[in-house]
């Protein structure tokens, strides 16, 4: 009921003509509709995470702020779009497809309260960047506070501590695991280039 109110007033408010003023994108559903900053109260804010906004209607906004990904009708939407941005997939039958998509696979299975995770971020940003065109770069949270159960992927792939590396070759099988801080860039770059020739 509260989608439909939603929709309505959007379409109203956008089809009317009104004076300019001050406005923001509002990604709902993955359409794209305008919220005046007048017609919505800051609830609460999260310093560099997100925004929880009111709307005149009572309908509850949630607004990104760690990566400027826009407004959510939810907080799962929110948590989806921000994990799904930063690579994290933790749903098995979609992992098993980009283990499997003929491609080299490097999955990380990582925790937001991981030291040591965020140690490796920086040499396995640069192995995104090296690599974007031949190798899938994939990251489970093990915590997945926010999303769906994924003790499913997590059993299925070994996964139960964290970092945890693992290399796929293109037939989806595993040439490489580590487990605990290993994030030695030589390393893993001579493991992706074998995963690549294979």
């Amino acid at each position: 009921m509260k989608l439909i109110i939603f929709i309505i007033c959007s379409i109203l408010f956008i089809s009317c003509e009104t004076q300019e003023i001050n406005t923001v994108e509002l990604t709902y559903e993955n359409k794209e509709n305008t919220i005046s900053n007048d017609e919505r109260n800051l609830i609460r804010t999260f310093d560099d995470d997100y925004s929880l906004w009111r709307l005149e209607d009572n309908l509850e906004i949630y607004e990104d702020l760690s990566e400027s990904l826009g407004f959510f009708s939810s907080f799962e939407e929110l948590r989806q779009a921000q994990y799904r941005n930063k690579g994290i997939i933790t749903e098995l039958t979609s992992l098993q497809s980009i283990v499997n998509s003929g491609k080299p696979t490097f999955l990380e299975g990582w925790s937001e309260t991981c030291v040591y995770c965020k140690m490796g971020e920086v040499i396995l940003a640069d192995l995104k960047i090296d690599y974007e065109n031949n190798i899938n770069f994939v990251t489970v949270d093990v915590a997945n506070r926010y999303l769906e159960d994924v003790s499913d992927t997590l059993n299925y792939f070994d996964i139960f501590s964290t970092p945890t590396y693992i290399i796929f070759d293109k037939n989806g099988k595993e040439i490489y695991r580590s487990v605990g801080y290993s994030a030695q860039k030589k390393e893993l770059m001579q493991i992706l280039e074998q995963a690549i020739i294979e």
